[in-house]
């Protein structure tokens, strides 16, 4: 059997393993189903550790519908505790809007604010607010969102082309959203219009200088099948469309440790595969899903699968040196990053873009054009927590950062610098703008009635965070209380969701699968009826990843790759923004979704 054939009937081995129903990536729902009084319920038998809130995500069920028919589930649950689980919900669904700050305005309702006042603020009136947001005739409450208009894309027409640039203000825009919609600094802005210190309005021209930034976003903003260079000294890819692709798939599949597996071992045992080839394995099944997709007769990816281990550099660099390497229009990992910057240097040779799909080191970036990073770093998750803080949270807030420990200072420092840098990008002055404090003891000491109080709990210790928020909760009983922090929170064992809707956490994250949209539903489901049991984050993550890289390179072909801060995109568990600092560093994924408890459900508020 030579050495793609012995590959491939390695996979499928493996397949056949991930069949057996002892291999579970996560909870499932109960197999005990009974009719009482007319309504079919799961009976579900409460586990160590469980929660209502993870017990309602399992069922795609919202948490009152469960308490409506578990009176005693209301003063927590207990191991072993039976609970009815209504088929479908009981409540009616709660009308909200689809945040898409793609294509609108939005506006948080302030405490106190008037609809006059709102409409005064933003130069319009009642009557087109309430077009957009027909629910407004019943009144207004604190924290809701309402579309104020619009966005419109900027065109020719939009920015005047004479010796000295301008811009028409539209409706909805403010400075902050203008100096990212122009790739201009919200200093350069106020430098040539000193007036707009003070605040813009709908109609109000505007000086723009910069006639490299104005031509940089137009050309993103009409972009099209030709790829345009917007910069000189990049490594531009300049390759034909075609209509037969070869894509890489590096992963730690441990293939040679596979062929030793014995069924009967792995029944006995009631074991599953070690985690790094159960990553491996369902990433290469959500990829090869949506590549299945996307093949059509004018479409076709061939993938090439590399069995890769993290100290597998030997064997990487025998690899890179290989015909069938050679071939390849696109590499997607290693996932680790040492073996990753060796293939990765190896592909930009051959002029072949590569993909990092799950680490968050940014340093292998450096130097390589044609490499792109799809998990954002850690610092990019909290610079996008303290730019939604600023630009949603702070008016009239008391912002209070926590320092918890000394492992977690650069945290505390990293967004405080994103946060004191966007005040002065608005013009305000960055003394005091965040109380840092130590402990509990030191947010109940700043703590300022009459007004929002903003608590930034930036640490991924379940200890402490387990007990921090217990006692805040209930120190914050009738008090205007809003947490950030990581999601990372969200997964600790025996930590009440409740807290977490009481304290309207807010968390910001770049990974996260909302199981109640249809599509993600549909995949579930075709997962379970393949391989009896329930898909890992990484199967969707896989999808996601080939899905856009794939779906480009089949509409805009490989060229793409060269202007790929151009291109973006949502997928199921992730989104696609890319950034890089210069024409000689690889990409970046900015995409960072913020995400709130609201009513025992999370509410995304867009990314």
């Amino acid at each position: 059997m030579n050495k793609k054939n012995k590959i491939v009937f390695i996979i499928t081995l493996l397949v056949a393993f991930c069949m057996l129903p002892i291999i579970n990536y996560g909870q499932v729902k109960s197999n005990e189903i009974k009719t009482l009084n007319g309504k079919k319920y799961y009976i579900h038998k409460v586990e160590k550790g469980q929660s209502l809130y993870a017990i309602a995500k399992t069922y795609s069920i919202d948490v009152n519908s469960i308490l409506a028919e578990n009176d005693d589930a209301i003063d927590g649950l207990k191991t072993g505790q039976e609970l009815k689980i209504p088929f479908e919900s009981l409540l009616p669904k709660q009308q909200s809007i689809a945040i898409d700050t793609n294509k609108y305005f939005y506006h948080k309702v302030l405490k106190a604010e008037t609809l006059y006042g709102i409409c005064k603020k933003y130069n319009t009136d009642e009557e087109k607010l309430s077009s957009y947001n027909p629910t407004i005739t019943k009144g207004i409450k604190e924290g809701e969102y309402l579309i104020i208009g619009e966005k419109k894309k900027v065109t020719s027409n939009s920015i005047s082309q004479t010796s000295q640039n301008t811009y028409t203000v539209q409706q909805g825009e403010t400075l902050y959203g203008l100096s990212k919609k122009l790739n201009i600094s919200i200093d350069d802005i106020i430098k040539w219009n000193p007036e707009a210190k003070d605040g813009i309005k709908e109609g109000q021209t505007l000086k723009i200088s910069s006639k490299r930034n104005v031509d940089e976003t137009k050309t993103i903003l009409t972009y099209s099948n030709t790829i345009n260079t917007l910069v000189k000294d990049s490594l531009v890819l300049n390759k034909p469309k075609k209509t037969n692709y070869n894509v890489g798939l590096f992963l730690p599949f441990k293939l040679a440790e596979s062929e030793s597996i014995s069924i009967e071992e792995l029944l006995r045992s009631k074991s599953s595969f070690p985690n790094a080839q159960s990553v491996a394995l369902d990433f290469y099944f959500g990829f090869k899903k949506a590549v299945d997709s996307l093949n059509a007769r004018d479409f076709d990816v061939s993938i090439s699968i590399f069995d890769v281990q993290e100290r597998d550099s030997a064997k990487v660099e025998s690899i890179c040196k290989t015909a069938e390497f050679k071939k390849l229009d696109m590499v997607f990992g290693p996932i680790y990053s040492g073996v990753f910057k060796h293939v990765s240097a190896s592909a930009k040779a051959l002029g072949i873009p590569a993909i990092l799909p799950i680490t968050q080191q940014s340093k292998i970036l450096y130097n390589n054009p044609l490499v792109s990073k799809v998990n954002p770093s850690q610092y990019t998750i909290i610079e996008s927590l303290a730019d939604f803080c600023i630009d949603s949270l702070a008016h009239n807030s008391n912002i209070i950062i926590v320092n918890s420990t000394a492992k977690d200072q650069p945290y505390v420092k990293a967004f405080k610098k994103r946060y004191n840098e966007n005040l002065v990008k608005i013009g305000k002055s960055v003394k005091d703008s965040i109380v840092e404090v130590k402990g509990l003891a030191g947010v109940k000491s700043v703590y300022v009635a009459g007004k929002k109080n903003v608590v930034v709990l930036l640490t991924n210790s379940p200890v402490y965070l387990q007990d921090f928020i217990t006692q805040l909760s209930l120190f914050s009983n009738k008090k205007d209380f809003d947490l950030l922090g990581f999601e990372s929170i969200t997964t600790i064992d025996n930590l009440d969701q409740g807290y977490l809707n009481d304290l309207n956490f807010h968390f910001a994250t770049a990974n996260h699968i909302d199981y109640t949209l249809p599509a993600t539903i549909d995949l579930v489901k075709q997962y379970q009826q393949f391989y009896y049991s329930d898909p890992s984050d990484y199967y969707f993550e896989g999808f996601d990843i080939a899905n856009f890289y794939l779906s480009n390179l089949k509409k805009l072909g490989p060229n793409y790759f060269s202007n790929l801060e151009q291109i973006k995109g949502v997928g199921l568990s992730c989104g696609f923004k890319f950034w890089r600092p210069d024409n000689t560093t690889g990409y970046e994924n900015k995409a960072v979704s913020i995400y709130k408890y609201s009513n025992y459900k999370l509410q995304k508020l867009g990314w």
